[in-house]
């Protein structure tokens, strides 16, 4: 088991401080994943304020493993 954090952007920084632990480097991604799916579900009005939704994962020593991002970029009229 190795513990991975799940960090949210989204305008303000929402560190994840104690991290969890996963079987393996998949299974942290899929948690990810979902962390920005469920995020982007709860906070669509802060969505269309920042225009961006991002979720970072680290491993322990600080690693950025993938970074998962959402971004509203509708071109100008």
């Amino acid at each position: 088991m190795a513990r991975y954090f799940i960090h949210l952007l989204d305008g303000d920084s929402v560190r994840d401080e104690d991290g969890e632990d996963f079987p393996d480097l998949d299974s942290a991604r899929r948690a990810a994943l979902r962390t920005l799916a469920q995020s982007l579900a709860s906070r669509e009005d802060r969505f269309w304020m920042d225009g961006l939704l991002k979720v970072v994962l680290e491993d322990e020593q600080g690693r950025q493993h993938t970074v998962l991002e959402v971004r509203d970029v509708t071109p100008e009229s």
